[in-house]
């Protein structure tokens, strides 16, 4: 039945403090949603075509701009599917700051969250609270990412081959000791938190939403993990039957095996950490818990690390040759994949965000929902617009 066919009220939400400008359509009755739209007029950016023709190393820098929240992620795969498409291998230096760049980044993306979140989960008179907690780790965080990536954000010592650099043994020895501090007081701030929490979070407990999970790895990514060619990307507007009569940006979305899956924190526990939380409020409580063993992880690489040993492999012979990555990103599977032409420069660029695969699952997860809670739904999975937009089918 044509969606325009039923009797049902329209709402229209300009939703609020997500990463990019949305439009959440919803057709509800008897106070609940039947079907969800996610909408954006977003424009297409088209970083396939911004690269095309240039130099890898250009390609890399460039595409690590898609994203002001996960630009490490994006670094680290298009790093990776270049190295793929030239046959390099980074040392095991580079291969372990390669991880701890990226958990630290997947730490920033989960904080900034929260941050966006705490008007939905938190009680009004603990926000201010909560909020600057919240503030304080991040800021520290950002600090991390400044000494061991350059920068807190877009860290330029990423690179193909690895990593320009690594810290010495000083400064290495007090983030070692900043990110166990890090660790113990994240635990008490997430002890404290559960104590914070409103009506949302009792009812997302009891919404049971679990559809089907694609993860590659609980920390870095893995493409012998998936299946690359079982991804297919479809247009929003050939997706949906039943689209309403609106003006949008119709951007990609991503299937696997043509089923609707869900990425990121809960589907990569869930595949490799035992977790079964199969609530609507479990993908929350994944990111929190995704954020403690973030900087476990992190302590444990940077005690693996071997200074004095190289952390770059800096003969690069610019060859053709076809690449891919996939990079688990804050919110779940990444996907680079490279075509370099005889003079190693780039012939074609595809790029599959996370956001492709969680629209649908957004949609979906939000029928049934009660209206007043609605809102909640597509901001509790953390959806990206300007990646979401960086790459479409033409």
């Amino acid at each position: 039945m044509m969606i325009m066919e039923l009797d049902l009220k329209k709402i229209t939400l300009d939703l609020q403090r997500v990463c990019g400008e949305v439009k959440f359509l919803m057709y509800c009755k008897s106070n609940k949603v039947e079907k969800a739209f996610f909408l954006t007029n977003y424009p297409f950016r088209g970083f396939d075509n911004i690269v095309k023709g240039k130099n890898p190393i250009f390609a890399l820098y460039a595409l690590m701009r898609i994203c002001g929240i996960c630009h490490a992620a994006h670094g680290i795969a298009s790093a990776e599917a270049i190295e793929d498409a030239m046959g390099i291998t980074p040392p095991m230096n580079g291969r372990y700051m390669r991880e701890i760049l990226g958990l630290v980044n997947r730490v920033q993306s989960h904080l900034m969250h929260l941050v966006m979140a705490i008007p939905d989960f938190v009680e009004e008179s603990k926000q201010a609270y909560v909020l600057k907690s919240t503030l304080d780790i991040l800021n520290e965080t950002h600090s991390i990412m400044t000494k061991l990536g350059g920068s807190s954000t877009h860290p330029s010592y990423i690179t193909i081959g690895g990593v320009e650099k690594i810290p010495n043994e000083k400064i290495l020895s007090k983030i070692i000791e900043n990110i166990g501090n890090l660790r113990d007081k994240y635990a008490e701030y997430r002890k404290e938190l559960i104590n914070c929490l409103n009506e949302t979070y009792d009812y997302l407990r009891t919404i049971k939403f679990k559809p089907k999970f694609l993860g590659s790895d609980l920390f870095y990514g893995d493409k012998y993990s998936i299946s690359v060619d079982k991804i297919k990307l479809i247009k929003y507007s050939d997706f949906h039957d039943d689209l309403p009569d609106v003006e949008f940006t119709p951007l990609t979305l991503a299937l696997y095996e043509d089923n609707v899956v869900e990425t990121g924190p809960r589907a990569r526990l869930a595949e490799y950490y035992e977790y079964n939380n199969d609530s609507l409020w479990g993908l929350q409580e994944a990111r929190l818990l995704e954020i403690e063993l973030s900087y476990k992880r992190i302590y444990e690489l940077l005690e693996k690390l071997e200074l004095g040993e190289p952390c770059q492999t800096k003969i690069m012979i610019y060859r053709s040759g076809k690449g891919v990555s996939v990079f688990e990103a804050p919110r779940g599977i990444l996907v680079h994949k490279v075509v370099l032409n005889e003079s190693g420069r780039i012939e074609n660029y595809t790029i599959i965000l996370p956001t492709m695969f969680l629209v649908p699952v957004i949609e979906k997860a939000t029928q049934n929902i009660e209206v007043r809670f609605a809102e909640v739904i597509p901001r509790i999975y953390d959806p990206c617009i300007p990646c979401y937009s960086a790459y479409t089918l033409r």
